[in-house]
């Protein structure tokens, strides 16, 4: 099959990995790409994948990855199970159930072809978690697979066997049957990489709770599935599915930087995997590498958009599952990092997207703002007067909408404006019925909160610290109850206690922003405005060469312009 590629410097761009990523400047190329994503010959052809075709007429697409796993198959049959694996191990899941249904097509004897087709159907670390019920479809394609696999070997035997009890049985022991089953086969083929992957999702998907809030694991399966990833990344360094694992695992660990050489590496071995571009921004936001959380995600929505003009999805990209998630992370990454010109390009990106939210998707509605507070951040008048006020049957959304005005105002030092859109925001958040029904509780603290931001820049603005420090504070305080720091980006964009630290500084209380600063580093490391922050305090207690070495690090993540007290 041709492959499909993007071509010249573009290609390049994204295939060289975080060498050339940690230079976001410099990547105009990718950057371009969010508008002008470039489609290598004519999308109509033939032989371009077709999602949503007949299993029959299916194409491999290149760049997926790298997973093989032998098994009793003809030649054909097992590169369409690989891929099948691979496409699992992307998230890709509806096109992982195809693969392994074509490879049945093309082996109707193969037993583990029936296996993987009855895995892909089953719970996920994406969407599915532990089974309780489970289609009796995917039992009936498992209990298949046993009777085509009498005389395969005793390893694949097992695995099928593992299968069906993940689909049977008593429903409390169902997931963890299966991860022991496949934690033994792990163990007994040591050398397969595959094989401990799978072993290691199947841990994952098991533990309701993954990690203490010390970062040492809750459950005991999930320091199994530690071990084994290691131990596979040890001998096999470049294994996609075994990265994107990895990163998941160690996202919230105590040592999310672990992960780091291998998700340097992650995007240029699957290249043509948006999930698998995207994934190495978990690791990088959680330690602090913004810009480049940033633009591995510019060029995930790329390739998004390169596969919709390819394969024409149905729905498009607004009907990728994982396209949204790439467009928020790559906004969470430009809000910290400064990447105005990044940034608003996704904000653009996404509103038009997602232009008709329903009414009943609230957490679509509070993604958008981050949209919203990039155009208020980094917007220019014109931009931000024509953002268009969305529905009253989406307050949320509104609420974003008053935010993004009230940012924008606060930049042009436009107190009354801001507290308008505070109060605007306040009277959203008071109207009746607001806060019932589904995510009730999160309506309520995602609206106050940013009321509160909006209400502290305005007092930021007039020099009163004294009610900045309550404004802020509240704000504080919220985001602390919803565990809402660090990490994937959260429902708001940055660590409120920087704006808190600010108004202590402004206050006078220079040791107490300084305190505040350090606190909150250690869940938004490299955060460049609470750096901006940390070394005024240390001005303000006459530490000068802390002062000059905090400047430092401000700048280190930091693309946008000047920084300043009020804006932080």
């Amino acid at each position: 099959m041709r492959p499909i590629l993007l071509s010249g410097v573009a290609l390049a761009a994204i295939m060289v990995g975080p060498a050339a990523v940690a230079d976001a400047t410099a990547d105009r190329a990718v950057r371009d790409l969010i508008e002008n994503p470039s489609i290598c010959g004519d999308a109509n052809r033939p032989y371009d994948v077709q999602v949503g075709t007949p299993v029959a007429e299916m194409v491999m697409v290149p760049g997926i990855g790298s997973s093989h796993m032998a098994v009793d198959a003809t030649p054909e049959a097992q590169a369409w199970f690989d891929y099948g694996v691979q496409l699992r191990w992307a998230f890709q899941h509806t096109e992982s159930v195809r693969a392994f249904q074509k490879a049945r097509l093309l082996d109707p004897a193969c037993g583990m072809c029936a296996w993987g087709e009855a895995w892909a159907m089953g719970p996920n670390l994406n969407g599915g978690g532990r089974a309780d019920s489970v289609d009796p479809a995917a039992l009936k394609i498992a209990r298949d697979a046993r009777r085509l696999a009498r005389d395969a070997s005793v390893q694949q035997r097992r695995m099928i066997d593992g299968l069906i009890q993940r689909y049977s049985g008593r429903k409390g022991s169902r997931s963890d049957r299966f991860a022991r089953v496949m934690d033994r086969q792990a163990r007994d083929n040591p050398e397969d990489i595959t094989l401990a992957a799978l072993a290691a999702d199947a841990w994952m998907i098991n533990a309701e709770d993954w990690w203490n809030k010390d970062g040492t694991p809750k459950d005991p399966g999930i320091a199994r599935a530690m071990t084994i990833l290691e131990s596979a990344l040890a001998r096999a360094p470049d294994d996609p599915g075994a990265i994107h694992l990895y990163i998941h695992l160690t996202e919230w660990s105590a040592d999310p930087h672990k992960a780091i050489p291998y998700g340097e590496r992650l995007a240029a071995l699957a290249p043509g995997a948006s999930h698998l571009v995207h994934m190495p921004s978990h690791t990088f936001f959680r330690v602090g590498r913004y810009r480049d959380a940033m633009m591995s995600n510019v060029a995930a929505v790329a390739l998004d958009r390169r596969y919709d003009g390819l394969a024409r999805p149905p729905g498009g990209v607004n009907g990728m599952p994982l396209h949204g998630h790439n467009i928020h992370f790559g906004m969470g990454g430009a809000l910290m990092a400064g990447g105005s010109q990044e940034g608003l390009k996704l904000a653009d990106w996404f509103l038009t997207v997602f232009s008709d939210i329903p009414a009943d998707n609230l957490w679509r509605q509070i993604t958008a703002n981050d949209a919203y507070a990039l155009y208020g951040r980094f917007g220019s008048p014109a931009q931000v007067e024509a953002l268009k006020e969305p529905s009253a049957a989406n307050p949320l959304q509104r609420v974003s909408w008053r935010y993004g005005r009230g940012e924008a105002a606060s930049r042009r030092g436009d107190a009354a404006a801001v507290r308008a859109e505070a109060a605007a925001i306040r009277a959203i958040r008071e109207a009746p019925g607001f806060a019932t029904g589904p995510m009730a509780e999160a309506r309520a603290s995602f609206t106050e909160l940013f009321q509160r931001v909006l209400e502290g820049r305005a007092a930021m603005i007039e020099g009163n610290a004294e009610a900045a420090i309550v404004a802020f504070g509240r704000a504080a305080a919220l985001q602390a109850e919803d565990g809402d720091e660090g990490g994937d980006p959260p429902a708001i964009w940055y660590p409120t206690r920087r704006s808190l630290a600010a108004a202590m500084l402004a206050g006078g209380d220079a040791t107490g922003a300084k305190a505040k600063v350090e606190e909150l580093l250690r869940d938004w490391p490299n955060d460049p405005y609470s750096y901006f922050v940390l070394s005024r305090a240390e001005a303000a207690l006459g530490h000068d060469a802390a002062a000059a070495e905090a400047l430092r690090r401000s700048g280190a993540e930091w693309l946008g312009g000047e920084m300043s007290l009020e804006q932080a």
